[in-house]
């Protein structure tokens, strides 16, 4: 008798091999896309992990760029006329400082009579600032080279500076050499066309800024004989704010009313003056203005405001 039975059984294992692919098939399917999503889902999260790394790069780049432009521009002003300096200044010694070869300087001031008020620019206490200007044409009649007065100055050009204010910065540097201090001019004196070279030229560099850090043409106190800009080898024989943390910018804040200067533009009145802090500039307004000055507790263009001394030439 011949048996069918293993040739059956072959076919049911057959069968069952074909169903168990069939069954797992689909799993298997599921599988494989399930790890196609995560492979795309992790490809996704790096592209955008990189994209974030380097947005916040930019973005650092930028504020520290703006910083550093922002910090150089705050402390390093330079001057409304850069002198020109080959070396360190020639300064003269300081026992030639203060010979009495020029003016009997003790009764210079009490001997030159102020005009009234409004009849003329040579007033020590005339108000030049933001809304009162000077004519172009304006220049004093008694401007004398810093040189006749062997006051140390920058560069190989002569300054100038008013007869009376010449006499007593001469006594000025004089005081401050013997107490260990250095003041060495950078600016005095400077006409209407000076000042409007100097304003254009900061114009060029800092835009609509330059007019916190210089006068415009005719608004300068530099136009009026009596103002002087100081540095000194503290400060690298430049005009920016570091001469505002020297000893003789502190010397200067104590015994410059005495020699009738005062500082022009101080620190924290910026909204008063119209300008930023210059610790370099100085206007010699005379020892009693000065002591009157001091007195009021007001800024110089407020007092000078009172005094209603108005810039009529």
């Amino acid at each position: 008798m011949v048996v069918e039975r293993p040739r059956d059984a072959h076919r049911g294992s057959a069968g069952q091999s074909i169903k168990r692919t069939l069954t797992f098939s689909p799993v298997k399917q599921k599988k494989k896309k399930s790890t196609i999503n995560l492979l795309a889902a992790a490809r996704r999260k790096r592209r955008r992990d990189r994209l974030l790394i380097a947005a916040i790069t930019l973005s650092s780049l930028l504020v520290l760029g703006y910083t550093l432009a922002e910090a150089t521009t705050q402390v390093k002003v330079q001057a409304v006329v850069q002198p020109t300096v080959s070396s360190t200044p020639q300064l003269a010694g300081v026992d030639e400082i203060g010979g009495a070869e020029h003016v009997n300087i003790e009764s210079t001031e009490a001997s030159q009579e102020q005009p009234a008020a409004g009849e003329s620019c040579d007033d020590l206490r005339v108000l030049v600032d933001r809304s009162h200007t000077l004519p172009p044409d304006y220049a004093p009649d008694d401007l004398a080279p810093l040189s006749d007065y062997r006051v140390p100055t920058l560069g190989n050009g002569e300054m100038l500076l008013r007869s009376e204010a010449a006499g007593h910065l001469r006594r000025m540097v004089k005081a401050a050499a013997d107490d260990g201090e250095e003041l060495v001019v950078a600016s005095a004196y400077r006409s209407y066309s000076d000042q409007q070279t100097s304003y254009a030229r900061l114009t060029s560099i800092y835009g609509t800024r330059a007019g916190e850090m210089s006068a415009r043409p005719g608004h300068s106190q530099h136009q009026l004989g009596t103002a002087v800009d100081f540095t000194n080898g503290a400060a690298s024989y430049e005009i920016w704010r570091y001469f505002g943390g020297t000893s003789t910018y502190s010397w200067l804040g104590d015994h410059a009313s005495e020699y009738g200067f005062v500082l022009a533009y101080p620190r924290g009145q910026e909204e008063k003056t119209g300008y930023q802090w210059e610790p370099w500039h100085y206007r010699y307004v005379g020892t009693k203005t000065a002591e009157r000055l001091g007195a009021s507790g007001l800024s110089l263009q407020e007092f000078l405001a009172r005094e209603a001394v108005l810039p009529r030439c």
